[in-house]
C-alpha cells in the first residue's frame, strides 16, 4: 500500500485478494486513495469491493488512530459512498479520543459527517467542545471547513461559532476564495451574528473576486443577503464580476445570485439583465425552488423581464406538483407583484395549492391569498380553502400576515365573515406589532368588506393616532377613507390626520388627495385648514386625476360646504373633455357637487346633459334622482335630459328610496318640466312608502305635486297631508311654506273636500310661515321694475295677496 501511483482498481483488486491481511492503517489508506483518485467515478462508487472495504473499516474502527478515523470518514464522504454503519461506528469511537485529534482531524471529521448527511449529534457536540480552545492551531481551510460542517449539519454551536468569528478576521489573508465564501455561507446559514467577521470578509473579498468560482460568487452574495449585512461595495464588485461569467453558473447559482441582490435591495440592472438573458434557455435544469426564487427575485427587485417570466410560467405550470408550499406561494406572489398576466399558471397554482394548504405556513397562506387578489384572479375554491385553513391558525400569524389576509379577501370581494371575525379578534390585541401600512390596510380591508368590527377600529384609532408621523401618504389617506366608509366615529384620529396631512400633501398622489377630502366630508369632520391646503394644491394637478378622483373631489368640497372657487373652476375646465371616461356615479356626483356648491358651470352642465341620456341605463336610482336634482337646483335648462329621465325612471321607482322619490319630483317641478306619467308613477310609489318619508321629504313631495298642478286624485294629497301633520313641529318655515302651497292647491282643485283636508286646520300657521320668507321675485320682474323706475312710473314692487303671495303692482304714471 505504499505505491502512491496505484489506481483505485489496483487497490480494490489487492483488497479483494488480500483484504483479510490489511491492517487498520492499510484499510484507512486504501479508502483514502480510492476516494482521492476515483471517488467521483460512478463505476468505482458502485463497486461491491468498495462496500466490502467500508465494512472492513467498520470492523477495525477501534484499531484506527485519530488520523485513520478522520481519513476513513473523509474518504467515504468525499467519494459520496453511502456507508451508514461505518459512520455510526466512527461516531461512537471518536468522541472519547478527540483529545488526540489534531486540528485537521477535527475539521475533516466534522466536514465528512456533514457532507455525508449523517446525523451524529454527540460527535458534533464533542467536536464543538474540543475545538474552540485549539482554534489558534487551525489553518484557514480547517476554520472554514469546521464552520461549514456545523452549518450544513444544522448543529447549534454558538460558542464554537463565536470562537471562529474571533479567530478568523485577522487571518483572512490566508483564506482562499472558496474558504472566504464558505465561511460567510456557514455563519449566514447558522444564523450567527458576526458583524466584525462579515465586515472583514467584505473588505477582503472584492479585490479577489476574479479568483472566485461561480459557486463562491453566488454563495458570498447569498450569505451577506441572508445575514442582512450591508456591504454595498462587495455587492457592486460581485455585480461587476458575475455577468461575464454567468455561462459557468449552474441553475442554483443563477437563482441564488438574483435572490441575494433582491433580498439585499441592491440595484444591479446589468446583472439582472444578464441573468434574464441567461436563464430562459436553461429553465429545464432549474429545480422548483430555483424557478420560484428567480421569479421572486425579479419581482422583489422590481425588474421588468417579461420573457423570463413567460418562460418561468411555461416551465412551472407542468411541474407544480414538485413545488413545496413556499415555492407555490412565492411563485404566485412574484407574478402578482410583477404585474405579469399568467392566468393558466394561476389556475394551475390554485388547483395544486387548494389540496395542500395544510402544509402551508402562515406566510405562505397569506401570500397566496394576497397574490390572487392582487392579480385579480377569481379562485373561489382556493379562497374557501384558505378560509378553512387560516381560521384555526391565526394565532400563528404575524401582523403582516393578518393584514395581508384581510386585505386579500376584501380586494377579491370574497365574503368570509367568520374569517374576518377571527382576524379582528387576533389583531385587536396585537396592534403594537403592526407597522403603519398594516394598520392602514387592516382598517381598509374591514371597511371595504363591510365588516363591522367596532373594537378593532377603536384599537386601530388608538394605535394610529400617536404614530401618524410614520405613515406614508397612502397610509394616511386609506386610514381616513376606511373610518369614513365604515362609519366609525374617531374624532381624535381624524383631528390627528388633519394636523399631519397638510404639510405633506405634496407627497400625496391624486387618489390620496381625493380620498382624504372624501373621507373628511363623509365623516362630517370639520377640517378647514386641511381642505384649504387641498384646494390650493389640487387645481395644478388635476391632469393626474382619474374621473372618480375628480368627481370625489368636487363632491367632498360641496358636502363639506367649503368654498373653493378656483378648484371648482379647474374641475369645470378639465372634466367636460373627459366625461366619456366617467361612470354613471361620477357624472351624477359631479353635477350634484356643482349644484350644491352653487357654482355656475354652464359648459360642464351642458356636457353632462349631452353625455347622460344615452347612458341612463347605467345609473342607479340615487344617480338618476341626484342628476335631476342637480340640474333643477342649478337652474340649467336640459329638456332632453329631463325627458330621458322621465322615460327611464317610472319602471325603476320601486328601487328609489324616499329621498330619491322626493328629490325627483322636486326637480321636475322646479325645472318646470311636464312629466305626467312620471308623476303618476311617483304618486303610486310614494303612497306605498309614506311611513318611511322624513318631514322634509314629505314637504318637498307635496310642494312638487302642487307645483305641477296635480289633478289626478285627491286621495294622494290627503295621504301626504295626513302624515305631514304629525311632523309639523319638526318642519322649518321653508318646509311649512311648501305645505302652505300644497294646501292652497288642494283648496283650488277640490274645494268641496278642503274642509276635511288634514292641513286645513293649520292654514294660519302655514300662511304665517310662508310670509316669513323674503320675497323672491323673478329676474324678469326685477328688470321690469328697474325700467319703470327709469321712466318715473310709480309702483309697488311686491304686493302681498290674502293667500300670502307677492306680486308687482303699478299704481300710477308720472311724466317728466
Amino acid at each position: 500500500m505504499t505505491d502512491r501511483s496505484a489506481t483505485p482498481e489496483t487497490i480494490l483488486s489487492l483488497f479483494a485478494a488480500q483484504g483479510d491481511k490489511f491492517s487498520a492503517r492499510n484499510l484507512s489508506t486504501a479508502a483514502h486513495r480510492v476516494a482521492k483518485f476515483g471517488g467521483q467515478n460512478r463505476d468505482v462508487r458502485r463497486d461491491r469491493r468498495v462496500m466490502a472495504l467500508a465494512d472492513a473499516c467498520r470492523r477495525h474502527v477501534n484499531e484506527f488512530n485519530p488520523q485513520e478515523l478522520a481519513n476513513a470518514a473523509w474518504a467515504f464522504a468525499t467519494a459520496r459512498i453511502e456507508a451508514p454503519q461505518l459512520f455510526a461506528a466512527i461516531a461512537d469511537a471518536a468522541p472519547s479520543r478527540l483529545g488526540e485529534f489534531n486540528p485537521q482531524n477535527l475539521a475533516n471529521t466534522a466536514w465528512a459527517f456533514a457532507t455525508a448527511g449523517i446525523e451524529a449529534p454527540q460527535l458534533f457536540a464533542a467536536i464543538a467542545g474540543a475545538a474552540p480552545s485549539r482554534l489558534g492551531e487551525f489553518k484557514a481551510q480547517e476554520l472554514s471547513n469546521t464552520a461549514w460542517a456545523f452549518a450544513t449539519a444544522g448543529i447549534e454551536a454558538p460558542q464554537l461559532f463565536a470562537a471562529i468569528a474571533d479567530a478568523a478576521p485577522s487571518r483572512l489573508g490566508e483564506f482562499n476564495p472558496q474558504e472566504l465564501a464558505n465561511t460567510a455561507w456557514a455563519f449566514a446559514t447558522a444564523g450567527i451574528e458576526a458583524p466584525q467577521l462579515f465586515a472583514a470578509i467584505a473588505n477582503a473579498a472584492p479585490s479577489r473576486l476574479g479568483e472566485f468560482n461561480p459557486q463562491g460568487l453566488a454563495n458570498t452574495a447569498w450569505a451577506f443577503a441572508t445575514a442582512g449585512i450591508e456591504a454595498p461595495q462587495l455587492f457592486a464588485a460581485i455585480a461587476d464580476a458575475a455577468p461575464s461569467r454567468l455561462g459557468e453558473f449552474n441553475p442554483q447559482e443563477l437563482a441564488n445570485t438574483a435572490w441575494a441582490f433582491a433580498t439585499a435591495r441592491i440595484e444591479a440592472p446589468q446583472l439582472f439583465a444578464a441573468i434574464a438573458d441567461a436563464a430562459p434557455s436553461r429553465l429545464g435544469e432549474f429545480n422548483p425552488q430555483n424557478l420560484a426564487n428567480t421569479a421572486w427575485a425579479f419581482a422583489n427587485a422590481g425588474i421588468e423581464a417579461p420573457q423570463l417570466f413567460a418562460a418561468i410560467a411555461d416551465e412551472a405550470a407542468s411541474r407544480l406538483g414538485e413545488f413545496n408550499p413556499q415555492g407555490l406561494a412565492n411563485t404566485a406572489w412574484a407574478f402578482a407583484t410583477a404585474g405579469i398576466e399568467a392566468p393558466q399558471l394561476f389556475v394551475a397554482i390554485a388547483d395544486e395549492a387548494a389540496s395542500r394548504l395544510g402544509e402551508f405556513n402562515p406566510q405562505s397562506l397569506a401570500n397566496t391569498a394576497w397574490a390572487f387578489a392582487t392579480a385579480r384572479i377569481e379562485a373561489p375554491q382556493l379562497f374557501a380553502a384558505i378560509t378553512d385553513a387560516a381560521s384555526s391558525r391565526l394565532g400563528e400569524f404575524k401582523a403582516q400576515e393578518l393584514a395581508n389576509t384581510a386585505w386579500a379577501f376584501a380586494t377579491a370581494g370574497i365574503e368570509a365573515p367568520q374569517l374576518f371575525a377571527a382576524i379582528a379578534g387576533a389583531a385587536s390585541t396585537g396592534l403594537g406589532e403592526f407597522n403603519p401600512q398594516e394598520l392602514a390596510n387592516t382598517a381598509w380591508a374591514f371597511a371595504t368588506a363591510r365588516i363591522e368590527a367596532p373594537q378593532l377600529f377603536a384599537a386601530i384609532a388608538d394605535a394610529a393616532s400617536s404614530r401618524l408621523g410614520e405613515f406614508n401618504p397612502q397610509n394616511l389617506a386609506n386610514t381616513a377613507w376606511a373610518f369614513a366608509t365604515a362609519g366609525i366615529e374617531a374624532p381624535q384620529l381624524f383631528a390627528a390626520i388633519a394636523d399631519a396631512a397638510p404639510s405633506r400633501l405634496g407627497e400625496f398622489n391624486s387618489q390620496e388627495l381625493s380620498n382624504t377630502a372624501w373621507a373628511f366630508a363623509t365623516a362630517k369632520i370639520e377640517a378647514r385648514k386641511l381642505f384649504t391646503a387641498i384646494a390650493g394644491l389640487a387645481p395644478s394637478r388635476l391632469g393626474e386625476f382619474n374621473p372618480q378622483d375628480l368627481a370625489n373631489m368636487a363632491w367632498a368640497f360641496a358636502t363639506a360646504g367649503i368654498e373653493a372657487p378656483r378648484l371648482f373652476a379647474a374641475i369645470a375646465n378639465v372634466a367636460p373633455s373627459r366625461l366619456g371616461e366617467f361612470n354613471s356615479q361620477n357624472l351624477a356626483n359631479t353635477a350634484w357637487a356643482f349644484a350644491t356648491a352653487g357654482i355656475e358651470a354652464p359648459q360642464l352642465f351642458a356636457a353632462i346633459a349631452g353625455a347622460v341620456p344615452s347612458r341612463l341605463g347605467e345609473f342607479n336610482p340615487q344617480g338618476l334622482a341626484n342628476t335631476a336634482w342637480a340640474f333643477a337646483t342649478a337652474r340649467i335648462e336640459a329638456p332632453q335630459l329631463f325627458a330621458a329621465i322621465a322615460n327611464v325612471a317610472p319602471s325603476r321607482l320601486g328601487e328609489f328610496n324616499p329621498q330619491g322619490l322626493a328629490n325627483t319630483a322636486w326637480a321636475f317641478a322646479t325645472a318646470g318640466i311636464e312629466a305626467p306619467q312620471l308623476f303618476a308613477a311617483i304618486a303610486d310609489a310614494v303612497s306605498l312608502r309614506l311611513a318611511e318619508f322624513n318631514p322634509q321629504e314629505l314637504a318637498n313631495t307635496a310642494w312638487a305635486f302642487a307645483c305641477v298642478d296635480w289633478k289626478k286624485d285627491s286621495e294622494f294629497f290627503a295621504e301626504l297631508a295626513s302624515i305631514a301633520v304629525t311632523h309639523l313641529d319638526a318642519l322649518d318655515y321653508r318646509e311649512l311654506s311648501q305645505l302652505h302651497l300644497a294646501s292652497l292647491h288642494f283648496h283650488l282643485e277640490w274645494p268641496d273636500l278642503h274642509r276635511n283636508f288634514p292641513l286645513s286646520k293649520h292654514q294660519q300657521m302655514l300662511q304665517e310661515a310662508y310670509q316669513r320668507q323674503d320675497p323672491s321675485p323673478s329676474q324678469l320682474q326685477r328688470d321690469v321694475a328697474t325700467a319703470l323706475d327709469r321712466i318715473g312710473w310709480t309702483h309697488v314692487f311686491e304686493h302681498v295677496t290674502e293667500e300670502g303671495f307677492a306680486r308687482s303692482k303699478s299704481t300710477g304714471h308720472t311724466t317728466t
